[in-house]
């Protein structure tokens, strides 16, 4: 139901092969946890201790991130579930200031969309609208940390 396929600007990304309904299970996957220490750029964060990482490529390591991002994960069923219906041959993206607090250096963002954060830097590093926008796609973690802020 997913390809890998290249896409104009940003390289390789994940292509939805049929239409899923919001809610519904996008992509299940297989990763390791580990420290967030020993954690390879490409892992995802967890919680405050921990990241998925994995090393082998699988499917999931090549969905990009997005500032209006169609997909959450879902830590407890390891999976990424649709947030807004995706149709067909619609590049499937999650929102990585959903996982993180603080990336460090960050990186600057290639999205395309309307709502582009231009720099994605983590939760902690954007306006206070946007973290309130972002509440129900959060990691637990990150909301309980949003919570005390």
């Amino acid at each position: 139901s997913l390809k890998i396929a290249y896409i104009w600007g940003k390289g390789l990304g994940v292509i939805a092969n049929k239409n899923f309904k919001k809610g519904e299970t996008v992509i299940r996957f297989k990763a390791n946890i580990v420290p967030n220490s020993k954690a390879s750029q490409e892992a995802v964060q967890i919680n405050e201790h921990f990241s998925f990482d994995t090393k082998w490529l699988m499917v999931e390591a090549f969905i990009n991130h997005s500032c209006e991002a169609n997909t959450k994960l879902d830590v407890k069923h390891k999976s990424y579930v649709a947030i807004k219906n995706i149709r067909r041959n619609e590049e499937i993206t999650f929102n990585y200031n959903t996982t993180e607090w603080a990336s460090g250096g960050g990186f600057n963002c290639s999205c395309g969309s309307k709502r582009c954060y231009s720099k994605i830097r983590g939760l902690k590093y954007l306006p206070t609208k946007e973290q309130e926008r972002l509440k129900p796609y959060l990691l637990p973690f990150l909301a309980k940390k949003l919570a005390r802020q």
